[in-house]
């Protein structure tokens, strides 16, 4: 499998540290270009750990040419030889270089940041240190990091102690003898412990290539001309997982480990659904892991990661459908099913009581934000904003949870308060929401005044299938069928006759993986197979032609924004795991 480092870091499952270069057009461009050791632990603006430079034997600095990266080995490539780097566990990175002719310079990029030192140390039970070990203190990256050479020796550059910082905060490591160098780099998070890893390079590679083999099998197959994908996706989902710490109880899967280091709370349901065939432990995790930072209003965060949450905004209620579409495959325990019945109860109540201000029956949006959809031009008018998409979440959520009361024993009447629920949602939006035509509207829920924007968002109510009257079903389908919204590569979220349309206009134009999949669900659900067929095929060579972007240019297929995307990586294979059946 061949994978490609410049669009997706190397790391391991449940690390939170990362190899990748870094091009100087990148978003940040404090830094210049280079292989980076970066950090998901810290803000997505501050990234990295220490830069890269390979040297000469003699002290020289030149360039990395070339990486080659597999699961289990990342090798930058000189014209000296090459450096390989791999894991011993999730907080240590081993590393070697091929000859004795190769050195390393790790600088830690520390000007003007407070608290940042480097320095040698001895080994455990010596006085004085052999230039075997260096401890880095990287306050930015909230961690410490030891330096511990195998073979070869660290020499620290002069760290210009400013009295509350060094400003200059690297270290080379030469060989010492005929040798090449061989050192590990360990995260801590409180003080070091007094221990040097012990490890052997090939056997710390031979057992990151067993656990991602692992993983793999779990993983749903698909057509020949999709395996190589298959592999680059399972490499993407398994290398996002980060272990619980912090605020995150659970092991969570990152959206990337590029610049969207943080879990939102929808993105997270796509990679749930993703491995609740092979991983129903790792699906369970991934659907929940959200609700374990439920507010005590029943709602959710925007994000969620090990060291910060947002509550400003939230994400569409699409957990119950979710929860539909594993729960045969994650067979949880009546217990772990009470558990989601509970918090996926107060979550949907709390829409209904928080965010129906005008009593209508239809709840509203706050901001594009709530929606998932940023930017979309539903919100082209000042929110709050009502919107058949969150209607039909809303019906389909509540009627999950009626099924859910039903096998857990509840009550009649709650059952029925649920179903009654899910069927004035869809009550409410067809007498509001739809036109005396069946054209779809979004409303400014103030002021009362409705539109129709020429977006994908609006085409969403297809997911309740025939519970939508005949011919606002064909109105939808229609719009689906034609040009209007269909390009090559698939479903555009925002039509390209629309003035608003534009080729990378997050959610006024590109192709996302979410959208594709939740019309993908609808089509089925409105017996459209062929057509659902047919996007599915298109998103699924999209990927192999330009990976797991966040999102795609709708017109040429090419990636667009971060281009390792966790929810982009598990559509893909739910899709294409389908289009074998």
């Amino acid at each position: 499998m061949k994978l490609n480092p410049y669009l997706i870091p190397f790391s391991t499952t449940r690390s939170y540290l990362a190899i990748a270069p870094h091009e100087e057009n990148d978003w940040y461009r404090i830094h210049p270009g280079g292989l980076f050791l970066r950090t998901v632990r810290t803000r997505a603006d501050v990234p990295f750990v220490a830069l890269l430079t390979p040297l000469t034997k003699n002290g020289e600095t030149i360039e990395f040419t070339n990486y080659e990266m597999t699961p289990d080995c990342f090798k930058a490539i000189t014209s000296q030889g090459c450096i390989e780097f791999t894991f011993l566990d999730e907080s240590t990175v081993v590393s070697k270089a091929d000859n004795s002719n190769l050195g390393l310079r790790l600088d830690f990029v520390s000007k003007g940041l407070m608290s940042q030192f480097l320095f040698p140390i001895p080994r455990p039970g010596e006085s004085t240190s052999d230039g075997t070990l260096i401890l880095a203190n990287a306050n930015k990256n909230r961690a410490r990091f030891l330096l511990a050479a195998q073979s070869g020796k660290f020499i620290p550059a002069d760290p210009e102690w400013n009295g509350r910082c060094s400003d200059n905060m690297s270290v080379d490591i030469f060989p010492n003898g005929e040798a090449p160098i061989s050192f590990s780099i360990k995260e801590y998070l409180e003080e070091w412990d007094g221990t040097v890893p012990s490890y052997d390079f090939e056997e710390a590679r031979q057992a990151t290539a067993k656990a991602f083999d692992d993983f793999l099998k779990g993983i749903p197959s698909v057509a020949p001309e999709f395996e190589e994908t298959r592999q680059q996706a399972a490499y993407l989902l398994w290398s996002c997982i980060v272990g619980k710490y912090g605020l995150l109880g659970r092991d969570v899967m990152l959206m990337s480990k590029n610049w969207m280091n943080r879990v939102w709370s929808w993105d997270h349901c796509f990679n749930a659904m993703a491995v609740a065939d092979g991983h129903p432990d790792k699906a369970w995790d991934q659907l929940m892991g959200q609700f374990d930072l439920q507010g005590e209003d029943g709602s959710l965060p925007d994000f969620i990661s090990e060291g910060t949450t947002l509550r400003g905004y939230v994400k569409p209620p699409i957990h119950g459908w979710t929860l539909a579409k594993i729960i045969d495959k994650v067979y949880p325990s009546t217990e772990k099913l009470e558990d989601a019945y509970t918090k996926i109860s107060r979550w949907t109540k709390w829409w209904l009581t928080r965010r129906d201000r005008n009593g209508n029956g239809l709840c509203e949006y706050d901001h594009g934000n709530d929606s998932g959809w940023d930017n979309s031009t539903v919100f082209l008018d000042l929110p709050p904003t009502e919107t058949p998409d969150l209607a039909t979440f809303l019906s389909i959520q509540a009627n999950v949870l009626a099924d859910i009361a039903t096998q857990l024993g509840k009550p009649q009447a709650e059952i029925d308060e649920w179903k009654a629920i899910s069927s004035q949602q869809i009550s409410s939006m067809l007498e509001v929401l739809f036109d005396e035509t069946g054209k779809p509207l979004t409303r400014q829920a103030y002021t009362g005044k409705t539109s129709s924007p020429d977006t994908l968002l609006l085409r969403v109510p297809v997911l309740l299938g025939d519970r939508l009257p005949k011919h606002i079903r064909e109105l939808l389908l229609n719009d689906l069928r034609s040009d209007k919204f269909l390009t090559e590569w698939g479903y555009v979220t925002e039509s390209p006759a629309s003035p608003y349309y534009v080729s990378d206009g997050y959610w006024r134009g590109p192709i996302w993986a979410p959208s594709t999949y939740i019309i993908y669900e609808g089509l089925l659900a409105c017996g459209e197979d062929k057509l659902a067929e047919r996007i599915a095929l298109q998103f699924c060579k999209m990927c192999a032609k330009s990976g797991f972007a966040e999102n795609f240019d709708a017109q040429t297929g090419e990636g667009l924004r971060d281009r390792a995307y966790t929810w982009t990586a598990a559509v893909f294979l739910l899709l294409a795991s389908k289009l074998q059946k």
